[in-house]
């Protein structure tokens, strides 16, 4: 019997393994019927998962252990596609200096988001007050429009994840500064975590299991068969093939193939959440991952799209 079920997602573009994986069959072939539900935002899929809206699917680390640390009832399970921080600076036109930003609007995905955290210690340590100097702006539902913003100077910076960068350069909107790792000293943390439900854990193990057997599935797939996540990811973002050639080879230093989780990353995240004031416990990493339901690693693909 195939079992129908929803897998969260906190924008419009997160989760192209498991779509790719939808659409190749990967988890019918587990007996599942899976679809991807967008809720814009880290605090509010959160806020999802705690009350079993949605049963399983993934989030940003930030405002996933934030979330468990306030008592919220979900448990990460497993590593996301984009386990190390893929995210990029991206500036526009008129801005050529991080001088040029005081008095100006910034973007990320939501308040609270993995993207605002890095956000806010990016400006600080270029010598911008987040808090006094700039605007962020938390754009919500507005994320998808995130290159029109730019258009139309209603933002002049954004963390954001590929393919923006790659596209807002081929466009003429924007440029790429780089990624957040190499333009501030911020912590390696792992990034997108899978999470599920606490009821579900309890109640549907073999289910959670044979989800991420089937993601982890597309994934190496993915990783060894190059020309289509390059194929896919153009299809998907409805980019130009060299657009997603360009994409495709700035994240590939962040994905990881294997669906496990970074745990010194995560260490490191729960650490920092402490340290802002997110959490008020420090809670061993135990607290935070329901162990038991990440797949067998295969071993780690390292090279791609070369």
């Amino acid at each position: 019997m195939t079992i129908a079920l929803e897998y969260g997602v906190p924008t419009h573009r997160s989760g192209l393994n498991i779509r790719f994986g939808v659409e190749r069959g990967f988890f019918a072939q587990e007996g599942i019927a899976l679809s991807v539900r967008v809720i814009y935002g880290g605090p509010e899929i959160a806020a999802a998962y705690d009350s079993g809206v949605l049963k399983i699917g993934e989030l940003g680390t930030p405002p996933g252990i934030t979330a468990i640390g306030q008592g919220k009832r979900f448990k990460i399970v497993g590593g996301g596609f984009q386990r190390g921080v893929g995210l990029f600076f991206l500036a526009g036109n008129n801005v050529s200096d991080w001088s040029d930003l005081r008095g100006k609007t910034v973007g990320a995905l939501s308040i609270g988001s993995c993207s605002y955290w890095y956000l806010r210690e990016l400006l600080t340590q270029h010598g911008l007050d987040p808090d006094r100097e700039v605007t962020i702006r938390g754009l919500g539902p507005d994320y998808p429009r995130q290159l029109e913003l730019f258009e139309k100077s209603e933002i002049a910076g954004l963390l954001s994840p590929e393919p923006n960068g790659a596209l807002g350069e081929a466009t003429g909107v924007l440029s790429s500064w780089g990624d957040v790792l190499s333009l501030a000293d911020v912590p390696k943390l792992q990034w997108i975590i899978q999470v599920a439900n606490e009821d579900f854990l309890r109640t549907e193990p073999e289910l959670v299991r044979r989800v991420f057997r089937a993601a982890q599935r597309t994934t190496r797939y993915l990783g060894e068969h190059p020309d289509e996540l390059i194929a896919y990811t153009a299809k998907f973002y409805d980019i130009p093939h060299e657009v997603a050639v360009t994409a495709v080879r700035r994240e590939l230093p962040f994905l990881d193939f294997d669906g496990q989780l970074d745990t010194a990353g995560l260490e490191q995240a729960i650490a920092l959440q402490h340290r802002l004031g997110a959490i008020q416990t420090l809670q061993p990493l135990d607290y935070f991952v329901a162990g038991g339901f990440q797949p067998v690693p295969a071993g780690q693909i390292t090279e791609i799209a070369k």
